[in-house]
């Protein structure tokens, strides 16, 4: 009987006696960590935010650093009006921690105009648009932009409206048309498209982030948007 509780005695003393090497490393992979952006999202910002769809211009990224005031000219009707006010404030819910967007008609540095297609030549438009953004910049900072929107009476109010949200939202920087997404306020084709899609909504956030800064070029953006 003792040397049995002798045996038992060694045994527990050599299972507590173990030694453990405190300086190996332990590595524990989290799989619960979620990429900050999706390849979906990445591969779309990159599409539609570098460059422009017209002109041949540097492919970099452009971008405000001021808030957008706005002055509304021509003849736009209270659907036009209403269909402006809801995009600025879905802007504003968007990035309104970064710049606000809002009507100022003394001080403007985005003038919108409502008129017919034969005066389109004010805001320098490519013809065959019945929407159209012309936007300057300096170091690839927007400081001014001009929009016209048609108001000939071919055009449904449903098309004007998408037009208006289009334009503005494509002044902010996201400059370019894509066919990726037929829901998106971005598609290439013929919309009527009047309210943001999700991705539409992320396309605005990432360009105003502090992770994308104007100037940048289109490796960088995938760098900086992949860490």
């Amino acid at each position: 009987m003792i040397k049995s509780s002798i045996i038992l005695f060694i045994l527990v003393l050599n299972i507590c006696c173990l030694s453990f090497d405190e300086t190996t490393p332990i590595h524990v992979q989290n799989e619960n960590i979620t990429p900050k952006y999706t390849d979906k999202e990445i591969e779309y910002f990159k599409e539609i935010a570098i460059g422009t769809e017209y002109g041949g211009n540097t492919q970099l990224i452009r971008k405000w650093d001021s808030d957008i005031k706005i002055k509304i000219n021509g003849t736009p009707n209270q659907r036009d009006l209403s269909a402006l006010n809801m995009t600025i404030s879905d802007i504003n819910d968007i990035i309104g921690d970064k710049i606000s967007v809002y009507i100022d008609e003394s001080n403007p540095n985005i003038n919108i105009y409502f008129v017919p297609i034969h005066d389109f030549s004010i805001c320098n438009a490519v013809p065959g648009n019945y929407g159209y953004f012309f936007c300057k910049w300096r170091n690839n900072i927007i400081y001014e932009c001009d929009i016209c929107i048609a108001t000939d009476e071919s055009l449904l109010q449903d098309e004007r409206s998408h037009m208006i949200r289009e334009e503005l939202t494509q002044s902010l920087g996201l400059m370019k048309d894509s066919l990726r997404y037929p829901d998106s306020i971005f598609y290439e084709r013929w919309s009527y498209t009047q309210k943001y899609s999700a991705i539409d909504v992320k396309m605005i956030k990432i360009l105003y982030s502090d992770d994308i800064k104007a100037g940048m070029r289109k490796d960088e953006v995938e760098n900086v948007l992949r860490k």
